[in-house]
């Protein structure tokens, strides 16, 4: 017995036990800038996916009272990246091409039909006939805020054309929307705007959790 630890001394002082200790410590470097590379390049790339598909606004107008509020900072998913809307959706609306808009240059909304869609608004009720259908169907609103008594914002059928999508603010007294000549109105006065037109849709989880997100994301703006 007393051989066998001379022997493991003097292995533990010879080259081949600082070989043994060098190549584990070489790989254990090699590990550990692996790790470290493997998480920049994580990092990056959920850097470069969400810039390419996701981008800020900040709600500015009454118009989406009480859902959203003025100075209230969202995430928005670009159209271009995929995102599609659909019914109920909060939808952002390219309005810069439109001469009747003015000044504004993006709308918020919540897009209520789209293509072969009818809709129409009774005793401040929405009813939808859509596309292919024949019966309207009430649509239940829990995000609309109405001022004074529903009734008021009574609107007759519109025919969602071609390509055209109809979009309300969920504050229907002060909101420019797909409505003509009624409280809140239209940009426009005899044509709806185009889906091409949606440059983004605000997902439910955006507004769910705005408080945190605006936290994350806009604390530095």
């Amino acid at each position: 017995m007393a051989k066998f630890n001379d022997l493991g001394k003097n292995l533990a002082n010879g080259d081949l036990y600082e070989n043994c200790f060098h190549t584990k410590e070489k790989q254990s470097n090699a590990r550990f800038f692996s790790v470290i590379l493997a998480l920049l390049l994580l990092f990056v790339g959920f850097r470069t996916f969400w810039t390419q598909n996701f981008g800020g606004i900040v709600v500015d107008g009454a118009s989406m009272n009480t859902t959203l509020n003025t100075g209230d900072k969202l995430l928005m998913r670009y159209a271009t990246a995929g995102a599609v809307a659909k019914r109920g959706d909060v939808i952002i609306v390219d309005v810069r091409k439109y001469p009747e808009c003015g000044d504004t240059d993006f709308l918020i909304k919540r897009l209520i039909a789209t293509e072969g869609d009818k809709v129409k608004c009774e005793d401040g009720n929405l009813y939808i006939c859509y596309a292919g259908q024949t019966e309207y169907t009430y649509l239940e609103e829990d995000y609309a805020y109405y001022y004074s008594n529903k009734a008021d914002y009574d609107f007759g059928e519109y025919v969602v054309g071609k390509g055209e999508i109809f979009f309300l603010g969920d504050n229907r007294l002060n909101s420019k929307d797909s409505r003509y000549g009624l409280i809140g109105g239209s940009h426009l006065s005899d044509r709806l705007y185009k889906a091409k037109d949606i440059y983004g849709v605000v997902p439910a989880w955006a507004i769910e959790y705005k408080s945190i997100l605006e936290f994350v994301f806009f604390s530095s703006l």
